[in-house]
């Protein structure tokens, strides 16, 4: 009976896990048809499980030279955000797990208080001060915006895994005539590389889809994808095709890094959850 029993409970979990997996997955099936969908069947009722895929879509957005542009915007302003972030974020963080007293305690609340403040408090007095040295719509402006947001949370990730890693790692490594430098280099950035590559991750992401600053601060010359994505819902209607094919289109940097990085981004979030 227990046998039978555990089968019936392992056989539900499963075909919990089934319809959890089905459910979670179907959105992005329906993006992608409807992507690859005529107008006639993107709307049909029932829908519509087995058509004939279209290309046109994507070769009308590949063919446009806003759409590149806009792209080009967010790969600079992304990967700038997080290069920096990175960089700033791990010497923050390292600094912050090896100091003792209430200042670095201090310190780390701060940047817990920091990454809660609303973009919609900082706009405000951002835009004033870079409208009037003329640096809105620029690239170095946007990243500096994102920084805000991004930089704290890299900081505070990254400073529960410096936490982990023993000392005595570092002092043996002073004993071998390492500086502090050599030592934060050598030994602490490859044992918490997973945290690096996770933080790498969702500093990436945030910047990618980002929305509220770049609304506020770009115009034509550095308009990104979100705000380009906007342009096909208007006063006109919605065209769903150009949408989703545009969305698909920005989900695949992501993908592709996810994909890349996927054995230490997994690593990464266990060694997190463990210390939290």
């Amino acid at each position: 009976m227990k046998k039978v029993r555990k089968r019936m409970v392992s056989a539900l979990l499963t075909l919990l896990t089934v319809i959890l997996v089905i459910i979670a997955i179907f959105p992005l099936y329906w993006l992608i048809s409807t992507s690859m969908k005529s107008k006639m069947d993107a709307f049909a009722i029932p829908f519509k499980w087995i058509f004939t895929p279209s290309f046109n879509n994507y070769q009308e957005l590949l063919g446009s030279r806003e759409f590149i542009k806009c792209y080009i915007n967010s790969l600079i302003v992304a990967t700038g955000t997080t290069a920096v972030s990175l960089v700033f974020g791990l010497t923050a963080g390292y600094a912050l797990s090896r100091s003792r007293g209430k200042l670095g305690a201090a310190m780390g609340t701060g940047i817990i208080l920091a990454r809660m403040v609303p973009p919609m408090s900082l706009i405000i007095p951002f835009f004033v001060v870079f409208s009037q040295f003329g640096l809105t719509d620029n690239h170095i402006t946007l990243i500096l915006m994102y920084l805000t947001t991004v930089l704290p949370f890299v900081t505070w990730l990254m400073m529960g895994f410096f936490q982990g890693v023993p000392v005595e790692l570092e002092e043996a490594a002073y004993i071998d005539g390492c500086s502090r430098i050599q030592a934060f280099l050598r030994v602490c950035i490859p044992v918490v590389r997973p945290g690096v590559v996770t933080s790498a991750m969702f500093a990436f992401m945030m910047s990618w889809n980002e929305y509220f600053y770049a609304v506020i601060m770009t115009a034509n010359k550095t308009k990104t994808l979100t705000i380009f994505i906007q342009s096909f819902v208007n006063s006109s209607g919605t065209n769903w095709g150009l949408l989703c094919a545009a969305s698909v289109l920005v989900i695949i940097p992501i993908l592709a890094f996810t994909i890349f990085a996927q054995k230490s981004f997994v690593r990464g979030l266990m060694g997190g959850a463990v210390k939290g």
